[in-house]
């Protein structure tokens, strides 16, 4: 029997097997359907009133998961409402506070950038100078907050170097600027030591500044004059008028040599120039005569000014009398060493018409 032959009886030899299998999973299927299995179907009530899993009234119609979704809307709802308050309230502080800051800025632009205790407007130099001394004084402290109120730095350096001048500078601002009296008592033949910020008369203008800061001049006069007539009504005060009135202050500068020889006369004073030297100046201090110098800056202070040389001591030194300076004042000098920074001697003694 050929391939093709077998293959067709093959064919014919299979299909009623697979037409019988069919019948009789027909039949087993029935017979399952119609056998009894021994379980017993429980029938549960629907309903239709909600999908709430039974919770009662409005809730019940939401499932659980529905209502969890419901309750963190709500909260994110809450958290704006509490956020847009609070933003409302920032908003409104921030603009009443703008004009406070505002001014806050301005008066921290305002202050000295090297030291805040220190009045705005003064310079780094003098600032620092003011900024060391604030600790150890307190009209030190005083004078910087008020720096601001005095005509020039000139009086602030004046405070910082000289000790004996710090009431005087710290008072200034309130001070009447008027003169007083000398009271204090006078030996004719000693000179009295006076400074140009002596309270009594430091305040008064003397070619356009304090006379602490300019009267150097009027001051060395009025001692050499007291001590030799023996009289106090001529004080620093007194011959600065006298020095403006003849136009003899000249500013920063002080006083004129001039003033001394034309105006001493009607002081009862003789007024000689002298050249400069050591001799001419110890001859000057014969204990009826002083000498009134004047002395080159940077020498025995910084600044270029006038003193008194009151007398001549055993040991050949000399007694100086210097109105800008406590430290100049205190210990003699080598006769040579004031000669040596002088530009100017003036022998000073009482007329004899006096």
């Amino acid at each position: 029997m050929d391939y093709n032959q077998r293959t067709r009886t093959s064919t014919h030899s299979q299909s009623p097997r697979r037409h019988s299998s069919s019948q009789q999973v027909g039949r087993s299927l029935s017979g399952v359907a119609s056998r009894p299995t021994g379980y017993t179907v429980r029938h549960r009530p629907i309903r239709f009133n909600g999908r709430g899993g039974g919770a009662p009234g409005f809730l019940g119609r939401f499932s659980p998961r529905e209502l969890l979704v419901m309750l963190a809307g709500i909260l994110v709802l809450v958290i704006l409402i509490v956020a847009l308050a609070n933003c409302a309230r920032g908003c409104s502080s921030s603009a009443g506070g703008s004009t406070d800051q505002q001014a806050a800025t301005t008066a921290a632009a305002q202050q000295n950038g090297v030291d805040s205790r220190v009045a705005y407007g003064i310079s780094a130099d003098v600032t620092r100078q003011l900024a060391t001394a604030l600790d150890r004084d307190d009209k030190i402290a005083q004078i910087a907050q008020n720096a601001d109120q005095y005509p020039s730095e000139k009086m602030l350096l004046l405070a910082l170097d000289e000790p004996g001048a710090v009431d005087f500078v710290a008072g200034y601002p309130s001070s009447s600027k008027s003169a007083s009296p000398y009271t204090d008592s006078v030996t004719k033949g000693t000179a009295p030591l006076l400074y140009c910020w002596d309270s009594r008369w430091g305040g008064v203008d003397y070619g356009g500044s304090p006379l602490a800061l300019t009267g150097s001049g009027p001051a060395s006069l009025s001692m050499a004059y007291m001590g030799l007539t023996g009289k106090t009504d001529k004080t620093p005060a007194d011959l600065a008028t006298l020095s403006t009135s003849g136009g003899y202050a000249t500013g920063d500068d002080g006083t004129s040599a001039d003033f001394f020889s034309k105006d001493a006369s009607g002081l009862g004073l003789t007024v000689e120039t002298y050249s400069v030297s050591e001799s001419n100046l110890t001859g000057a201090l014969t204990g009826s005569s002083m000498a009134v110098v004047e002395l080159k800056a940077s020498t025995i202070t910084n600044d270029a000014h006038w003193a008194l040389a009151t007398k001549a001591n055993a040991d050949g030194s000399v007694t100086l009398y210097d109105p800008t300076s406590t430290a100049a004042s205190t210990h003699a000098w080598d006769a040579a060493t004031i000669a040596g920074a002088a530009n100017t001697i003036l022998c000073v003694s009482v007329s004899s018409a006096s």
